[in-house]
């Protein structure tokens, strides 16, 4: 109960927060980090105030202090992938492939993020998805679309997200086929793999 109030959304909290975070002392730094990643959910609230900030700094910092939270954050994580900043997608998509196998429930978004305008998060997408292994199965048929996508960096991370998949993704065998014929070298080695 007592810590309750201090991981308050208010704007003095915030602010508070917000100056430990980016305190030119590591050791209020880390003590800051480790209060927030304590109080797990919630602390929620509080981080979604600093991603509101236009600080860039302090979104790796929260982005850190969320992955550290783990499995806790992934509901946050998941409304994230529908942020307007593609800075925010990224990083929300990018926490998920170290939050494998428990993002396994987030396919749906995951497979929705494989559409993203913006091609790193569409690429990261796919290697959150591949993180799940053969736990990804229900992503094959997204993952086969994905193999089309007009930029190599996701064509290549979907090709791989197959092949961590493994037999699961029989079904993409002919997609992955023709992808050896990709123009880029790097897709052509993800397909052959």
């Amino acid at each position: 109960q007592a810590k309750a109030p201090v991981l308050s959304t208010s704007a003095a909290s915030v602010r508070n927060w917000t100056s430990r975070l980016t305190s030119s002392d590591p050791k209020v730094r880390a003590s800051a980090e480790t209060t927030l990643v304590e109080g797990a959910r919630r602390s929620l609230p509080l981080l979604q105030h600093f991603l509101n900030d236009l600080n860039e700094d302090l979104h790796q910092v929260t982005f850190e202090i969320i992955r550290r939270i783990g499995p806790a954050a992934i509901p946050m994580l998941t409304e994230l992938l529908r942020d307007g900043r593609a800075s925010i997608r990224g990083s929300a998509v990018d926490a998920f492939i170290d939050l494998a196998p428990y993002s396994e429930p987030v396919q749906p978004a995951l497979r929705r993020a494989l559409n993203d305008e913006d091609s790193k998060v569409a690429g990261d997408a796919a290697r959150a998805v591949g993180a799940l292994g053969a736990r990804a199965s229900p992503s094959v048929g997204a993952l086969v679309k994905t193999l089309s996508h007009e930029d190599p960096y996701v064509r290549i991370y979907a090709a791989e997200a197959l092949a961590s998949i493994g037999p699961k993704a029989a079904g993409a065998t002919s997609a992955l086929a023709r992808a050896i014929d990709d123009p880029v070298p790097g897709v052509r080695w993800a397909a052959c793999e």
